[in-house]
């Protein structure tokens, strides 16, 4: 896929968001305040939603009316939440909490928070939950061992309909069966995690979140360890070589920086979370972020990385690495070697191209560094594989829209995500959707009833 990702957010998230040039997604990182807040509105008009409130004033009966009307719809709301109905999720109006520094038309620059509302939150129950820590977790390698040649089975080839009349978001919680491995979200604040759990039904077993990579010390010490203390599931990490600005590939190739690393596997014993997945070095394929491995000779990028794994390793043996890849950006040849890497990873979008149907999701999947691809080489490696990032792309206010490059609401493509984590469920470490709505961004929100709502009731009814 052909998208670029930048770098520069605030704490509590980072993901894709097209750029205004056409082909490109860009990721950003650079936080300020762990809180950071932006005034709400980004992604709907305001009063895109009223109350439909009307005057009801000079007529008695006009009044009796309104009363009996209200009292009626209480009722059926009463009733409604006692037999376990949920409020359709919809765009919270308070304080978003951003993860860009500035509105670049760069990836990743806010997320909304899809909040559901308080009856959904009442009404809402866990469905079937996955372990947080499946047993095929246990060590770096898959519990099976792996065929040097076997593909990656695609699963099912059947995709909803997306003819007639468009379905809203399920109003009742999910279908629960979590296809295998471990299954979460893109992460900020843990009211989003909540909110995803009571949109599909089934208990996020991992978050996806991104330090600020402003400073060392919002490295070694990220906001996310304190954000979610207590959750009982798997944090996923994604931190830089460097901070931004504050490193270089010599340096860090030479262990100038092993002393910060092992600090940070201090850190992760300290706070109980000595089996976090470290995603070193995301989308280094691509030629957005200042650790890109075209930035530097792949000899060096390759040492950066072992020194980093090494330094965290020395001070925390149990953590796990997560070697991740852009999809379609290639670069095999920067593969660390098999004693630096517990997990391959890959952020898969649909886009450049887009997988409408049986013929063209076969061909972006097996194409090189696609999807099927990079499972097969972590088959290969005897590793397991992650899709830390995916999700829809929209056809309006994103480059690769304009291009006919995006699938927009596409269920399809949510269909085949599904049947290829579950077809490959012995080898799946985790997946995390990514869910935004901003203006600029994906668009690839399932929690915003406005935008895919085809998509979004088939991921509800498979997860």
């Amino acid at each position: 896929m052909r998208h670029r990702a930048d770098s520069s957010a605030t704490p509590m998230d980072t993901g894709p968001q097209l750029s205004k040039r056409a082909s490109n997604r860009r990721a950003t990182s650079q936080r300020t305040s762990p809180l950071a807040t932006i005034a709400p509105g980004r992604g709907r008009a305001p009063g895109a939603h009223s109350t439909g409130a009307h005057d009801i004033q000079g007529r008695a009966g006009r009044n009796r009316r309104f009363t009996l009307w209200t009292a009626v719809v209480g009722a059926l709301a009463v009733a409604a939440a006692g037999i376990g109905f949920a409020v359709m999720p919809r765009d919270h109006d308070g304080p978003t909490v951003i993860e860009a520094s500035t509105f670049d038309g760069g990836l990743g620059q806010a997320f909304a928070r899809d909040v559901p509302s308080a009856t959904a939150s009442a009404a809402a129950s866990a469905g079937p939950s996955a372990s947080a820590s499946p047993s095929a977790l246990g060590s770096a390698s898959p519990t099976g061992q792996a065929s040097a040649t076997g593909s990656p089975a695609p699963g099912g080839t059947g995709a909803p309909s997306t003819t007639g009349s468009r379905p809203a978001v399920p109003a009742i919680r999910g279908g629960g069966r979590v296809p295998g491995g471990m299954s979460g979200v893109v992460v900020g604040g843990r009211d989003k995690m909540t909110a995803w759990e009571q949109f599909r039904g089934s208990k996020v077993t991992v978050v996806n979140g991104y330090t600020d990579r402003s400073s060392w010390s919002t490295i070694i010490d990220p906001w996310i360890g304190g954000e979610y203390a207590g959750w009982d599931g798997q944090l996923v990490i994604s931190q830089p070589f460097f901070p931004d600005g504050g490193g270089d590939f010599g340096s860090c190739a030479n262990g100038a920086y092993s002393s910060q690393w092992a600090q940070f596997g201090s850190y992760l014993n300290n706070i109980g979370r000595a089996k976090t997945i470290v995603r070193l070095a995301w989308e280094f394929n691509g030629d957005w972020f200042p650790w890109s491995v075209g930035k530097t000779d792949v000899d060096t990028w390759k040492r950066c990385f072992q020194q980093v794994v090494g330094a965290i390793r020395s001070t925390d043996p149990q953590v796990r690495i997560d070697w991740n890849l852009n999809a379609h950006s290639g670069r095999y040849d920067a593969y660390p070697g098999d004693s630096y890497v517990d997990i391959i990873g890959i952020d898969n979008y649909d886009m450049w191209p887009a997988s409408v149907n049986e013929s063209s999701w076969n061909s972006s999947c097996n194409a090189s560094s696609g999807l099927c691809d990079v499972i097969r080489f972590a088959r290969q490696h005897g590793k397991q594989f992650s899709v830390s990032e995916w999700g829809l792309v929209s056809g309006s206010d994103t480059e690769a829209g304009a291009a006919g490059q995006a699938g927009g609401d596409n269920p399809f493509f949510i269909k085949k995500m599904y049947d290829t984590f579950k077809a490959n469920a012995d080898v799946l470490a985790y997946e995390t959707y990514f869910n935004n709505s901003d203006a600029g961004n994906v668009h690839s929100s399932l929690l915003n009833p406005n935008e895919n709502p085809n998509a979004s009731a088939t991921y509800a009814s498979l997860w």
